[in-house]
């Protein structure tokens, strides 16, 4: 059993992990047919071996490679991201080491690789008479902390002797963080029926209606999901939502709203508005479609490009915007570590432009008095506080509302989350918003 699910989590590994970079997002690669077909603590496993060698690829890698006598070639790949598997379970789990070592020389067989069975064992037995944190210890930080050099020295450029510490968090396992549909009970009220289900759930002080659970269970097994009750949200990317503020019968527009996690929220927090949400994937609208259909709630859907909005735009003026930006991601790499993989220093050129052109073509879709929420999930500055400190330069009109206290750290404009440190501790991702209001 074992052995096939480390054959699929190759085979997964593969397609995520490229020689090229051009991976797939394994998320995507995890939602198979294949993995559907696991009993559930085989998924366990898949799911943990796919994120544990993402999460620390370039550590397990750079150790690797100094164990063989020359670089293996690129037809073995598969061998290489077998032996990069046991590495990460035996210096990460707490799985039984003999019983780690025995499974991979099998799995090399089962790769159709017999000739790598013995230097497997030979290298995974060395393996287990290393210090993994002391070795970390001797490494430079983007070897450390298995981060490209190029989003280190971006962190350290923005937010100096403070790169180490989001460094640390972001190979931390994140929490399960739900949240609470106000419409239909209070978040005491969930604390209580989770409590009653056995599970170890606790608030989240950043946001009113969060709670997390420290040892996640599928979502079938919380009681009310199927009905509505909650919804898997992070704390922080509750916030920006919860910053919207339109009359009770207002107009409100959610651009690039799939998957429909903050649509959902607006339509709780606001059931009396005229609620639309936009996004330029009808595949991905249908995504959000389900969302409220779970919720019991609805939205005026439509598909459509945020930087363009005169093929979509019906021309009423809306009293409030939610923009959650394409960003780099890089304030979720705890819950996304491949997405560090397949990022590169140029494609953010691409997301700052394409950041700023959303802005400016919603502002003017705004009536006076009215307000633009702006969200990443990114710890880039030009991405956030430098992208909204331009924005405010190109439009007199406007002005930033961010309430004071909302963030964890000074900037220049908005508010920017860290992930909480000590690194382990963290109820919410990294995360960025500005509140920005029509004059």
């Amino acid at each position: 059993m074992s052995t096939d699910t480390r054959l699929l989590a190759v085979q997964i590994l593969k397609d995520v992990l490229p020689t090229d970079g051009n991976g797939r997002s394994l998320r995507e690669a995890l939602a198979s047919p294949q993995r559907a077909a696991l009993n559930p603590a085989e998924r366990g496993l898949l799911t943990d071996l796919c994120f544990g060698v993402c999460r620390h690829y370039r550590f397990l890698d750079h150790w690797l490679s100094r164990q063989l006598q020359k670089p293996l070639k690129a037809s073995a790949r598969p061998v290489q991201l077998a032996l990069l598997c046991g590495l990460y379970e035996l210096w990460f789990t707490e799985r039984a080491q003999h019983a780690v070592v025995n499974a991979y020389p099998d799995l090399c067989r089962k790769l159709k690789a017999p000739w790598a069975a013995g230097l497997t064992n030979a290298v995974l037995r060395k393996a287990t008479r290393e210090d993994p944190a002391a070795l970390a210890e001797t490494l430079p930080p983007p070897l450390r902390y298995s981060l490209p050099d190029w989003l280190w020295q971006q962190w350290q450029q923005d937010w100096g002797d403070q790169a180490e510490a989001l460094a640390a968090a972001s190979l931390q396992q994140p929490p399960l963080t739900l949240r609470v549909n106000r419409r239909q009970l209070t978040r005491d009220a969930a604390l209580e029926s989770l409590t009653t289900a056995g599970l170890d759930a606790q608030p989240v002080a950043i946001a009113p209606f969060a709670i997390t659970l420290q040892n996640p269970v599928p979502v079938q097994q919380l009681p009310g999901f199927g009905d509505g009750a909650l919804s898997v949200q992070d704390a922080a990317a509750q916030l920006p939502a919860e910053l919207i503020e339109v009359p009770a019968n207002g107009r409100l527009l959610d651009a690039c709203a799939a998957p429909g996690g903050k649509t959902g929220q607006l339509a709780e927090r606001f059931p009396d508005a005229t609620l639309v949400a936009l996004d330029n994937d009808a595949s991905r609208l249908r995504r959000v479609t389900d969302n409220l259909t779970r919720l019991g709630l609805a939205a005026q859907l439509i598909e459509g490009d945020a930087s363009t909005p005169e093929p979509w735009w019906d021309g009423e003026l809306f009293d409030a915007i939610l923009l959650d930006a394409p960003c780099s991601a890089t304030g979720i790499l705890r819950r996304q570590p491949d997405v560090k993989w397949h990022r590169r220093p140029d494609d953010l050129t691409a997301l700052v432009s394409l950041q700023a052109r959303m802005l400016d073509a919603l502002w003017p879709l705004i009536r006076p008095g009215g307000m633009l929420v702006y969200a990443t999930c990114s710890l880039l500055d030009q991405e956030n506080a430098a992208q909204i400190s331009a924005f405010l330069t190109r439009h007199s009109d406007a002005r930033d509302d961010t309430p004071p206290g909302t963030g964890s750290v000074p900037v220049s404009a908005g508010a920017q989350l860290f992930p909480p440190t000590p690194a382990g501790a963290g109820q919410h991702d990294g995360f960025y918003m500005a509140r920005l209001r029509k004059n």
